[in-house]
Order: C-alpha cells, then sequence, then structure tokens
C-alpha cells in the first residue's frame, strides 16, 4: 500500500507500528524520528497541492486533527481516498491507531503499541499521585493571540498532576457533543483569574526553540505570580501537539516540572 502521511502524527504512528516503508510522501512537519526526514515532503500542511500530491499515486492519504478537516475534504474532492482522523483525547488516539492498524492489517502491533503507551500514562499518573498537591498549570499553544492548548493536553496536565484552565463552551460558541473542547484563544484576565503556579509554552510549530518573552514581556503578564517567580518553561510542541505515540513523553515532562517547582 503507497501512504501519503500529511499529518505529523500519523508519521510517528506508522513508525512506531513499523510501516514507515509504505510511506510514499508526508507534509512539511513529518520530522520524527529522524527517518521521517528523507522522506519526500509536500510544501505546505494545510493547503496541500493536489497535483504535487498525485505524483505519487497514493493509494490512501491520512490528515488529522481540526486543522486539516478542509484539506481532508478538499483531497477528497480530488479524487484521493482520504482517512481524517479527529483525536480530541487519549482515548480518541488509542482508537486511531487502532484503526490504523486495521486499514494496514497490522492489528497485533497496533494493540502493542495502545498498551504501551498506556502503561506509560499509567506510570506517570501513579508517580503523581503521590504528590501533596496539585498545581495550576497553564499551557499556552500560540502567542498572537495567546491561545491555551485545549483537546487532550487537559487530560495530560491532569495525569501528570496539574489542574488545566480549561475554556467554557459558551465562550467557544460551539457545540462539541461533550467531546474535549479545542484549543481557544485566551485573555490575560482568563490566565490571571486562573493563577497558574507554572505555565508551559508549548507553541505550535516552535519545538523546543520558543523564547520565553513570548509570554514574560507581553503587557501585564510579567504580573503573574508564575512569571514572577520563574515558574514558565518550554516544552518542544510536538510533545503535546501532535497526538501520537510521545504524548507520553509530554506527560512526563510537564510531570518533571511539577515536581521540580513543588521541591
Amino acid at each position: 500500500m503507497r501512504i501519503a502521511s500529511l499529518s505529523p502524527a500519523v508519521t510517528e504512528i506508522l513508525f512506531a507500528l513499523e510501516q514507515q516503508k509504505k510511506i510514499v510522501c508526508t507534509d512539511k512537519f513529518s520530522d520524527f524520528p529522524d527517518a521521517a526526514k528523507a522522506i519526500p515532503k509536500l510544501l505546505e500542511h494545510q493547503k496541500i497541492d493536489p497535483e504535487a500530491l498525485r505524483v505519487f499515486s497514493p493509494e490512501v492519504v491520512f490528515t488529522s486533527t481540526l486543522v486539516q478537516a478542509e484539506l481532508a475534504e478538499h483531497l477528497k474532492k480530488e479524487g484521493f481516498a482520504v482517512i481524517h482522523q479527529d483525536p480530541r483525547s487519549i482515548g480518541d488516539l488509542y482508537e486511531n491507531i487502532r484503526s490504523i492498524g486495521i486499514v494496514l492489517d497490522c492489528t497485533p502491533r497496533a494493540e502493542a503499541l495502545i498498551a504501551t503507551l498506556q502503561h506509560g500514562f499509567s506510570d506517570t499518573k501513579r508517580k503523581s499521585g503521590l504528590l501533596f498537591r496539585k498545581l495550576r498549570v497553564y499551557v499556552e499553544e500560540w502567542h498572537n493571540p495567546p491561545m491555551v492548548s485545549g483537546n487532550w493536553v487537559p487530560e495530560i496536565i491532569k495525569l501528570a498532576g496539574g489542574i488545566p484552565l480549561e475554556v467554557k463552551s459558551e465562550k467557544l460558541k460551539v457545540n462539541n457533543d461533550g467531546r474535549n473542547l479545542p484549543s481557544c484563544e485566551v485573555s490575560l484576565d482568563d490566565v490571571r483569574a486562573f493563577d497558574p503556579d507554572l505555565i508551559v509554552l508549548s507553541i505550535c510549530g516552535a519545538g523546543s526553540v520558543a523564547n520565553k518573552e513570548l509570554l514574560t514581556r507581553r503587557a501585564g503578564w510579567s504580573e503573574l505570580r508564575a512569571v514572577q517567580e520563574n515558574h514558565v518553561f518550554v516544552i518542544d510542541d510536538s510533545l503535546l501537539n501532535r497526538p501520537g505515540p510521545r504524548l507520553v513523553e509530554g506527560a512526563k515532562r510537564l510531570f518533571g516540572w511539577i515536581f521540580q517547582v513543588l521541591h
């Protein structure tokens, strides 16, 4: 099967399932593991040129998350066989992996990967359960305007021993049918009222090189207690923003910082 993986998260899942030899092209952000960098890249992520994609003659095209929903529909109209996944929770991630295993006829590997992730999350949850208190954690996914991480990230924060800043559905003005809410814009007043003990910058697309000053130099944000106490950290955003196997590593990082601030 010839696969076009236009989602970095799906690319990571395919490698974890040892299906990477079937990938004929990826989006420009599929950069993990290192071997993924050698696979031919298409120039964009949300606006893929159908003709550029057609060159690779994919039998199936994978897209993922809300930001690629329009792309998925566009490519379907262009005649591609598209599988679009829109995970909002850790449970959705497991189902996505299970579905990929069925499509690629590697269900045993998919179930083994799910079990590995479940064990990793359970281990972090066990450790965080020993903390003497939980910390309020604000994770920022984008900086202009400021956006709080939604979807599966609040679950990760809770597993790691934190209390996430979560938005209300009324603010987003969406009917989400009980699913986790997506990331959304927040104000300084929202964050000030939450009064985080810990702030984590997970700036989409920035990897681990985002500058803390994106937040600390904003007007008024230096007054936040977490900023004054130097409890602002930067995480490689692929460990939280990609719904793939490395979310376990993201949970471990958050737990480590929570533990550090508490001690």
